[in-house]
């Protein structure tokens, strides 16, 4: 039932005019995509507000780890790298006494997960002074990096630099920082830095470093995509509608929400496509049900209960009335499915002869009337025999067949008369021995 159904479809839409379908479609597809990049310009401050709260619960996860860390008990280590589960610690003298932070490393991770969708590149601890850190995971490059830090490294380097001294003075603020984007030497990779000072009675007693990968907001943006389906990206080039957006704790210059006109247009694309082969589709079904108003289904002439009442009000004709000699024993010889056929064909033949202005109906049975508009007597006594003489030439169906015709051409006059004056002509031509133009 579905291929069939498709298989109408395909039919019907054949006989539309590519050049139609083609402005229907432009037009369908102008639409869609303008509807589409207001549908995204309308969700950018959604958007924003997801980044912002993403940040914000990786920010509270990271501020917790304060509490554990500051209950965290401690136990004396010697020179080396110490491993638990993944996580590394890092010890550069003796007998120095190190927290045990890695139960709280571990659920940190975890928690991050949920927020940072698998971009945690690397957790990491520094005591301060740097005797001892924690990584998650330990990177070679981090290690040499750690490796060379002086003691006081951990203030000079990074609390300095990042402006973070005085942090504890903004619990409920932003105590902590993310970098701007920056490529890893040894990785290549493209990360943020959160640094998250641990202060304690003013003294800064460590900092809890969380790198981000950087594609961490596109992904945010691209499961916002999937959610919403749209098709919004960050710090695009070549956007046709952007807007600035701040990243929380951050010194770094806004990133920016865009929108590339092309990609709307892409997913414009297939909807229009479907749209305009619906609209063509109710399209041709509505022209189809507007022939039927006034087309006979099967030969494709006029009906003539829609044409009739329309000659009834004119005053001046000139009429044929054309009629298919022997058409039953037609159907009774050969039957009626070639009889449908004969009428089809003389049917067509008769569409051949005429003018677009002209009309053909047909009346009845294997009866045909044409309304010639502006034709005089001698013109229609010709085009007449233009008409019989093509049907008699031509063997309709495979079959010899005939056509016997009856007309008049009348002024100021009434349908009723003209009507039955072009029948009186046509039974003339039948009692001549058909296949015969009678003009009165």
């Amino acid at each position: 039932m579905q291929t069939s159904l498709v298989s109408k479809i395909t039919l019907r839409l054949n006989k539309v005019q590519p050049l139609t379908f083609i402005k229907v479609f432009i037009f369908t597809l102008g639409g869609v995509a303008s509807c589409y990049q207001i549908y995204n310009m309308a969700l950018i401050d959604a958007l924003e507000s997801e980044i912002e709260d993403n940040y914000l619960q990786i920010y509270g996860s990271i501020r917790r780890f304060g509490s554990f860390y500051n209950n965290s008990s401690s136990q004396p280590l010697q020179q080396g790298v110490y491993d638990h589960e993944g996580i590394s610690v890092l010890v550069r003298q003796n007998n120095v006494e190190v927290k045990e932070l890695s139960e709280g490393i571990l659920n940190l991770s975890e928690h991050l997960d949920q927020y940072a969708l698998g971009n945690i590149w690397t957790v990491a601890v520094l005591e301060n002074p740097s005797h001892y850190a924690y990584f998650h995971p330990l990177r070679q490059e981090y290690q040499e990096s750690f490796e060379d830090y002086s003691i006081d490294s951990v203030s000079t380097r990074i609390i300095g630099r990042e402006g973070l001294a005085e942090t504890y003075r903004s619990f409920y603020g932003c105590n902590l920082r993310i970098s701007e984007p920056y490529v890893e030497d040894a990785s290549g990779e493209l990360i943020r830095s959160i640094f998250y000072p641990i202060h304690n009675d003013k003294k800064l007693d460590a900092v809890l470093i969380v790198d981000l990968k950087e594609s961490h907001l596109s992904d945010i943006v691209a499961r916002f995509n999937a959610t919403h389906m749209t098709v919004m990206k960050v710090n695009e080039r070549y956007s046709s509608f952007s807007k600035a957006a701040p990243l929380r704790c951050s010194n770094d210059e806004d990133y920016r929400i865009g929108i590339v006109f092309m990609d709307v247009l892409k997913s414009a694309l297939l909807p229009s496509l479907l749209l305009s082969v619906i609209a063509m589709f109710i399209l041709n079904l509505a022209s189809r049900r507007g022939r039927s108003i006034h087309t006979d289904e099967m030969t494709g002439l006029g009906r003539r209960d829609f044409f009739e009442p329309k000659f009834k009000r004119m005053q001046e004709f000139s009429l044929l009335l054309i009629d298919i000699d022997h058409f039953k024993q037609i159907n009774d010889t050969y039957g009626h499915t070639k009889g449908d056929e004969v009428l089809k064909e003389c049917a067509r033949i008769i569409r051949s002869q005429i003018r677009q202005e002209d009309v053909a109906v047909r009346w009845g049975g294997e009866e045909f009337v044409i309304q010639f508009k502006g034709m005089y007597q001698h013109s229609l006594y010709d085009k007449a025999e233009q008409i019989r003489t093509a049907v008699a030439n031509a063997p309709v169906s495979g079959l010899p067949v005939t056509v016997s015709i009856g007309g008049i051409s009348l002024k100021e006059t009434d349908f009723a008369t003209a009507y039955k004056a072009a029948d009186t002509a046509l039974y003339q031509s039948k009692n001549r021995g058909r296949n015969k133009v009678t003009i009165s």
